[in-house]
């Protein structure tokens, strides 16, 4: 990646009182308890990125890689986030330019693009050099000879010996990264920071929205609110007639969801409900006709489109993830990573709440590891 402005003086900073994404990119983030988390991290970011030139053809690179030209699972939007921000750390270790070679289902810059550092991949750096393709899913690398350059303090160059370094994971390691000898000095900034703050500059660093996911969000969103506030919730069941290749997912009961809906004031409170399914939807619409907005396009699983449109079942579920970032009352479950990925990067620090069985426990982007334990976003290690 370039060497460029750092993340945080422009965190996304949605309020969607203001409902327009192109005036609220860029702007500052409402919370001042953030902003020294930000200047913090923007210095620490900045004298941690190696200095490559993308330019010259000497130069080294550790690409994570979601593309055809390997094939294979590459996993949702939370699995390809965790694998971005594992393999974006591994290239500061091994002082290497950073790049993101993502064209499955569609060509990620279509729909997000560089914020403040250059991640395009461009496949002339491959010209006369080696090039390894690493593919790790969930856990099941840890064991491998590979974590000891990983986690154990082996230099990481004596095992990616070649130029470029394609790797496909899925999982969130900052906690195995930070037991590594001398992290501090390598990274500070993994071992001064919550992995929630770890995860919302970081990501703000890299991505920022394309003008074509701007127009359709404007286009789309804007449109259909009329109050003040926003109340959200991220519903996955699981395998369903939209998700037929999915996995069962433990049952989540809607009318708990319905009832807590209920005890908002509807002339404040606009709803918005992201899920993996369309009954889940249709019962939204129907129990709140009024007040329930949507995002176009079919429901698609971005790894399993199946015979749906891929690319708009991707900018469905950006829209969806931008939309739920920002929600003044958002609610997720532990069924997968969308919604927890989500409560890490959200821009409102009250309002999250955590559902298990009929209870809406009031949680954090700090705490909600603590109540989802598991999963690829786990503060637990293993050895």
């Amino acid at each position: 990646m370039l060497v460029a402005a750092v993340v945080m003086s422009s965190m996304l900073g949605y309020h969607f009182q203001r409902t327009n994404l192109d005036d609220i990119i860029g702007t500052s983030n409402r919370y001042s308890t953030v902003d020294s988390v930000d200047n913090g991290l923007e210095a620490l970011v900045r004298k941690t990125m190696p200095l490559t030139n993308a330019s010259r053809p000497e130069t080294k690179y550790i690409v994570y890689d979601c593309s055809e030209a390997h094939g294979g699972a590459c996993g949702g939007w939370s699995d390809r986030m965790a694998g971005i921000m594992t393999t974006f750390i591994l290239s500061i270790l091994a002082k290497r330019r950073f790049a993101i070679n993502f064209d499955t289902p569609c060509l990620l810059q279509d729909y997000v693009i560089p914020a403040h550092f250059d991640w395009r991949y461009n496949s002339t750096v491959l010209l006369n050099k080696t090039s390894p393709f690493h593919m790790f899913k969930n856990l099941l690398f840890i064991n491998t000879g590979i974590t000891k350059y990983m986690f154990k303090g082996d230099d990481c160059n004596d095992c990616f010996k070649d130029d470029v370094v394609f790797f496909r994971v899925n999982w969130d390691f900052i906690n195995h990264f930070r037991k590594r000898p001398n992290i501090g000095n390598d990274i500070p900034w993994i071992t001064r920071y919550h992995q929630a703050d770890i995860y919302k500059h970081v990501f703000t660093f890299l991505f920022k929205p394309s003008p074509v996911t701007i127009r359709e969000f404007n286009n789309q969103y804007k449109t259909q609110r009329k109050r003040n506030k926003i109340a959200c919730a991220h519903v996955r069941i699981g395998r369903n007639p939209n998700m037929p290749r999915d996995h069962s997912r433990h049952q989540l009961p809607l009318d708990s969801l319905w009832t807590f809906f209920d005890t908002l004031n509807k002339d404040e409170y606009d709803l918005f409900v992201a899920s993996d399914t369309d009954s889940v939807k249709a019962s939204a619409k129907e129990r709140f006709p009024k007040r329930m907005i949507d995002t176009a396009g079919n429901i698609t699983h971005i790894d399993k489109p199946g015979i749906n449109d891929p690319r708009e079942g991707f900018l469905k579920q950006l829209l969806d993830f931008y939309i739920l970032i920002d929600c003044d009352i958002l609610i997720i479950s532990s069924n997968g990573g969308f919604g927890i990925l989500v409560a890490l990067l959200r821009n409102i620090e009250s309002g999250l709440y955590c559902w298990q069985g009929r209870y809406f426990i009031p949680c954090s982007r700090y705490t909600v590891g603590d109540i989802f334990p598991n999963g690829k976003f786990s503060t637990r290690t293993l050895q």
